[in-house]
């Protein structure tokens, strides 16, 4: 071999050697530039690369919704489609899209999403898009596009409205797999002039949370709080307006839980304080009308003022009472409990209201509404039941983002059905329901700055739209059961509130006893389990009550009319108590009055109430200023009493009185005279019948022989001597 040869063998190894490690160390630097830095610029030294392409999962054929455009607008613009999507045969099937004509009437929307298309039945298709040649999307799909009012083709569109389309998976002509179903929304140049639908979203901020008999509550799981913190950073982020039903329990639950839920308790403050209305809630979950029917409205309230303390406690917001949301069972009584609190709007499910006339069944009604309840008048808003359920429906896994849009595409179907009059919408979860966080994400993006739908809390809608000339009521029974287990309440509570009276309503003692009552009811409760609630406040009630005695009964002996009688009481409480000792006899005579730290009143000729305070765990010494009518031994009643009049104790002591009074002793005096006149008398009388004296008249004849001088003298003398 010669040089020459050599060299050039040499220069061509060379060649390919530094070809090859040129690429070895290329290949990271480039797959590295599709995702390196924020935006995901390419570095400068290196040549632009082509969109990656989609990842398609291997599977039975099924399409997935993971973004679409929510609407399009009158210039050239793209609908985007982002899918995840699963082929059996990636290689050789692709996907379509055909959109069909502009839905008039949403009975036809509905229709659609039960798989029946108008007429006529194909508006567009696009041509067929091989699997392999997708890019990957934004949100982790395969990116679909259609060009709308394109220069050069694509869908053609004029005439706002709501567009059926449907994406489906195609393998030499024949379909694969489950078509999806969405919905295109153009809105077009005029569309601005139009009424927007006002649309009110309920979002409920609430978790399964245990509660103690005592009020305690036990932990939100870290799955509802992930979800309730993805809620509440969505309601934060978006300028949309939306009303919040939170759950003072959770909230309170998650601000004891501190980190990232108590965090969360922030951000939805600021959303508040951005113009989200928040509405009023009772501390515990409660069954207004069961409430009502037990009698126990004045709880209900105290329920609703404990419960928006709280919310103004963790929110720094606090709810106005005019605006309410019922999503069960709804009666008149519990609505005419809720006008006494102060409502005076309220929304309740559709189905609970009387049916519409039939001018009303056209098209949506979508109107505020007289209602009538009992004696009382409100304004209801009549939460649509379709778009509810589609709510629930959102919890499906793999479908809420396409519910969410399904959502927004019957809510501009509602707006077209009438774009010039103002109407209005209310979206809440059926009872029970929560708000799946991404239908929520989507729902709000959808509701940000669209051109037919205007977001509004409930007081902005009752505000704004127009009621309707109409009257309903409410179908079903005029009042709810009475709630179960609670037929003892009102002897707790009498028990509680006696306590209150004693021992003061500040007391831990009392502010615990009236939180358990209040907890029991709470509709967390089977029946039995409250009835065993309300007897154990009862119980612990009296309990503390009873531990105010009276000591064993005993005899006291008076020796003066006038006298200070010694009496003792006994606590046992761990607290100063506040009693009545009420005294009764007929044979003392009590006085009124202040006496030292007592204060007596005679209530009757033979009895008298004292209030006094008693030191805890100590025998109280009082002595109560009497004066005894009669001498002897008599019965003295004692009473220990609440001050709301509630018997506690009782006991009776046995008055021994030597005392004599000023009468008694004249009387005495008369009588021990009489008798000593009676007995000289008596004496005198008997010493002449047997003539130990002289008898009067032998006492006259002696006298005047005294009076004659001597012949008296002689006589005596006669008589002597005889």
């Amino acid at each position: 071999m010669t040089a020459g040869p050599v060299r050039t063998w040499a220069f061509v190894a060379l060649t390919s050697t530094v070809l090859v490690c040129a690429s070895w160390f290329a290949a990271p630097g480039l797959a590295t530039a599709r995702v390196v830095g924020p935006t995901g610029a390419r570095p400068k030294h290196l040549a632009p690369v082509g969109p990656p392409t989609a990842h398609i999962a291997r599977g039975n054929d099924s399409l997935q919704l993971l973004r679409q455009s929510t609407w399009v607008g009158p210039s050239s613009s793209t609908f985007q489609l982002d899918l995840a999507i699963t082929a059996s045969d990636p290689a050789d099937e692709a996907l379509v899209v055909d959109v069909y004509d502009r839905l008039i009437t949403r009975s036809q929307f509905q229709e659609v999403l039960l798989g029946t298309f108008p007429a006529p039945y194909l508006y567009y298709q696009s041509p067929a898009k091989p699997l392999d040649q997708l890019a990957a999307g934004p949100n982790g799909g395969a990116e679909l596009d259609v060009a709308v009012n394109s220069s050069s083709g694509g869908l053609p569109l004029d005439l706002t409205g709501v567009y059926p389309v449907q994406v489906f998976l195609e393998k030499q002509g024949l379909t694969q797999g489950k078509p999806l179903t969405t919905f295109l929304v153009y809105a077009a140049a005029g569309a601005s002039s139009f009424k927007h639908l006002s649309v009110s979203l309920v979002v409920p901020i609430a978790a399964r949370v245990a509660v103690g008999a005592s009020g305690g509550l036990g932990q939100v799981s870290s799955s509802e709080a992930a979800s309730l913190d993805a809620d509440i950073a969505d309601l934060a982020a978006r300028h949309v307006a939306v009303t919040v039903q939170a759950s003072p329990s959770t909230l309170q639950a998650m601000e004891e839980a501190g980190g990232t839920p108590r965090a969360s308790l922030g951000r939805l403050a600021g959303a508040l304080g951005a113009g989200d209305e928040l509405l009023p809630a009772t501390r515990l979950p409660v069954d207004v009308g069961a409430l009502v029917s037990s009698g126990l409205q004045d709880q209900l309230e105290g329920q609703l003022a404990a419960g928006n303390a709280t919310l103004k406690n963790l929110l720094g917001t606090a709810p106005s009472p005019d605006t309410w949301v019922l999503s069960g069972q709804v009666d008149q009584g519990a609505l005419s409990a809720l006008f006494e609190t102060g409502a005076t709007q309220v929304v309740v499910p559709e189905g609970t209201l009387s049916a519409l006339p039939a001018q009303y069944l056209k098209l949506t009604f979508a109107q505020p509404a007289y209602l009538k309840a009992g004696g009382d008048r409100l304004m209801v808003i009549g939460a649509d039941n379709e778009l509810s359920g589609r709510i629930a429906e959102a919890s499906v896994p793999g479908q809420a983002t396409l519910v969410a849009y399904q959502v927004l595409g019957e809510l501009a179907m509602i707006d077209q059905e009438l774009p010039s009059v103002t109407r209005g919408v209310v979206l809440m979860p059926p009872v029970g329901a929560t708000v799946n966080p991404t239908f929520l994400s989507v729902l709000l993006s959808g509701l940000e700055g669209n051109p037919l739908l205007k977001a509004v809390t409930l007081a902005q809608q009752f505000g704004s739209v127009p009621p309707a000339p109409l009257t309903r009521h409410v179908v079903g029974p005029a009042a709810a059961e009475p709630l179960a287990g609670a037929d003892g309440w009102y002897g707790a509570e009498d028990a509680v509130t006696s306590a209150a009276a004693v021992f003061g309503r500040s007391a831990s003692l009392v502010s615990s006893l009236e939180e358990r009552l209040l907890v029991a009811t709470s509709s967390v409760w089977s029946g039995d389990r409250r009835a065993s609630l309300i007897a154990g406040v009862e119980s612990a009630a009296d309990s503390e009550l009873q531990k105010l005695r009276l000591p064993p009964s005993h005899s006291i002996t008076l020796t003066s009319r006038q006298v200070r009688l010694p009496l003792e009481v006994f606590s046992g409480a761990r607290l100063p108590a506040h009693i009545r000792l009420v005294l009764s006899s007929n044979q003392l005579s009590f006085q009124g009055g202040k006496f030292g730290a007592v204060q007596c009143r005679v209530v009757s000729p033979g009895s008298e109430r004292c209030k006094l305070d008693l030191a805890p765990s100590a025998t109280t010494t009082l002595r109560v200023p009497v004066a005894v009518r009669t001498p002897g031994a008599f019965q003295l009643s004692l009473e220990i009493e609440t001050p709301d009049g509630r018997l506690v104790a009782t006991g009776t002591d046995t008055i021994n009185s030597t005392a004599v009074s000023g009468v008694g002793l004249l009387l005495m005096v008369g009588a021990a005279l009489f008798l000593a006149v009676w007995w000289v008398r008596n004496a005198r009388h008997g010493r002449r019948s047997r003539h130990l004296v002289p008898s009067p008249m032998e006492e006259a004849a002696t006298e005047e022989t005294s009076v004659g001088g001597g012949r008296g003298a002689s006589s005596f003398g006669r008589g002597l001597l005889a």
